[in-house]
């Protein structure tokens, strides 16, 4: 019998590699600086289609190489100094403080409240949906589209988005507590919008997205159906942003 000319067979790398190596392409270009918090396992899972166990074990091996620090109870963060940079002491990030910690907890529980006054809004507004409110909530979700890159008008458009839904509520009490949770998170939502590569360029596209399947609860008048997808899109934009959150 001749000989088999058997040639090896390139593996595919492997999927937890594959996510190890994107995020630390995003560290490496800038777009993840120090004490940048990661987003969520789910977020990433859903991002990269694999299961929270693979992003686990791809986040894993970012820790063994010192590129990211795990805080209990808090969340993932780029090292403040990756072990490969030499900086000077005049030129290194500062050590986060007990007030970032005590900021952090603050944007978690923004998001929590935001879910709880949110999902009631967005089912009082299906119940009392017209054709004028229905038009205010759609023009905000067509302001979020845009070419190229997302701009301050994007930023805009989604808090709008958010305000308008509020508004035709119809509980004053209840759009005025949704406008004062909502404006302070103007500059975490102008970061997260900005933030390029395969990891975060979708961010934008999703959050519209979401917008959108609120947008057709409010046209079948559903009130159950836009509490659960307002509920969710309030989840999902927190896991976005690194904080797991959860809607009952």
């Amino acid at each position: 019998m001749s000989e088999m000319n058997v040639q090896p067979v390139a593996r595919r790398p492997h999927l937890a590699e594959h996510i190890a190596r994107s995020l630390s392409d995003e560290i490496t270009s800038g777009r993840l600086r120090p004490g940048d918090r990661l987003p969520t396992e789910q977020f990433l899972a859903q991002n990269f289609g694999v299961s929270r166990n693979v992003v686990r074990e791809g986040i894993a091996t970012l820790r063994a190489q010192g590129l990211i620090q795990s805080r209990q109870g808090v969340g993932v963060f780029v090292a403040v100094t990756a072990p490969s940079a030499e900086l000077s002491p005049q030129t290194a990030a500062p050590q986060p403080r007990e007030s970032f910690l005590d900021g952090d907890d603050t944007v978690r529980n923004m998001f929590e409240v935001r879910a709880v006054l949110e999902s009631q809004a967005a089912a009082l507004t299906a119940s009392h949906m017209t054709p004028r409110k229905l038009a205010t909530i759609q023009a905000a979700v067509l302001r979020m589209q845009y070419e190229g890159e997302p701009t301050l008008e994007t930023v805009n458009a989604d808090l709008d988005f958010h305000r308008a839904i509020a508004a035709a509520s119809g509980n004053d009490y209840l759009e005025t507590m949704i406008r004062t949770v909502l404006e302070p998170m103007r500059a975490l939502i102008t970061l997260n919008f900005a933030r390029r590569g395969p990891v975060f360029s979708n961010i934008p596209h999703a959050a519209r997205g979401e917008h959108e399947e609120l947008v057709q609860a409010f046209i079948e008048r559903n009130a159950a159906a836009a509490r659960q997808i307002m509920g969710q899109h309030i989840v999902s934009a927190a896991s976005r942003f690194g904080y797991e959150i959860k809607f009952f």
